[in-house]
């Protein structure tokens, strides 16, 4: 509340100074009321205020930076990044309102990711992209989504440059080992991973990630199992919540026989926030192989709903 009302009111006296002689007065008007309905805690009113401002005063970017925030406070995402855009658009030379309208890109594609919107995801982050090609953040974003619609050779791409942007983000750097192991390049994937690890030899994500490498390549029979375990069961020593480590390692339990390690591994992941259609699947699976029948077609069904689910986002 303290923050809405000290932000309101920087951009009302703002526009006390700067208003346009040719800007009807009622403007400011509904941004005084604006400002006076965030004091009480009215959000909705202080919002309908000020996109009335908004309407009256369309050229002036101060009314549509404080709709932004009013919108963002209330959860209203999308609203708020079209709201800074157009500011932005206004007043292009306002090192403010592009950091804002970065981070409003930025958290809107973060809700876009946890809603597993990655069609809706890409077409924001190429925007973002176009508006701050030098952002090592919009590039890791756009690479993100890409890799989620499978584009992977692209993703590649992307985080090579976020990487170029941003040389000492672990997160990605991690990033594009994956997206090269997706793509396939297996060996500069490793070269990646192996770089990563001896550069933050601390970071669970690089273990997790260079794990699931090596058991793909073993499957491929140009590395050892027993090594991509050694690395998940790392990861899980820095970071035991890791729910892709122990997806994988409940998967390889259970081609091994072991139904109730591969149960155990995999009831960890989902409650680790990995929910998806694979998880499920392996569960099925696993609790039939335990001659668990009933639970098996629990999962069974649970597997079929998040396919479904998957293939329309």
């Amino acid at each position: 509340m303290l923050a809405i009302s000290k932000y309101v009111l920087c951009c009302i006296g703002l526009v006390a100074v700067t208003v346009s002689a040719a800007e009807p007065p009622e403007a400011m008007q509904h941004a005084r009321a604006s400002y006076e309905l965030s004091k009480r805690g009215d959000l909705t009113g202080a919002a309908e205020q000020m996109r009335i401002a908004v309407r009256l005063a369309p050229e002036n970017p101060l009314y549509l930076s404080a709709l932004a925030g009013i919108a963002s406070r209330q959860g209203k995402k999308e609203e708020a990044k079209q709201c800074w855009e157009r500011a932005f658009e206004l007043d292009p030379r306002s090192p403010a309102l592009r950091s804002r309208l970065e981070e409003a890109s930025l958290d809107l594609g973060a809700d876009l990711a946890k809603q597993r919107r990655f069609k809706a995801g890409v077409i924001l982050a190429e925007s973002t992209v176009n508006t701050f090609p030098e952002s090592a953040r919009a590039q890791q974003m756009l690479a993100f989504f890409l890799m989620r619609n499978h584009q992977n050779p692209a993703a590649v791409e992307a985080y090579r440059k976020a990487l170029s942007l941003s040389p000492e983000s672990s997160d990605i750097n991690v990033g594009l080992g994956i997206a090269q192991t997706m793509a396939g390049l297996l060996p500069q994937a490793v070269q990646t991973l192996e770089a990563g690890i001896r550069k933050w030899p601390a970071d669970a994500m690089h273990y997790q990630a260079y794990g699931v490498l090596l058991l793909r390549m073993a499957e491929e029979g140009t590395a050892s199992e027993d090594r991509g375990v050694q690395m998940l069961r790392k990861a899980l020593a820095l970071h035991s919540s890791l729910s892709e480590a122990h997806y994988q390692l409940g998967n390889l339990a259970l081609t091994q026989g072991d139904a109730s390690g591969a149960i155990e591994h995999l009831l960890t992941a989902i409650r680790n926030g990995d929910d998806g259609s694979k998880v499920h699947f392996a569960l099925s699976r696993a609790y039939r192989a335990a001659g668990k029948m009933h639970e098996s077609e629990n999962h069974a069904e649970l597997f079929r709903e998040r396919k479904e689910a998957e293939a329309k986002q």
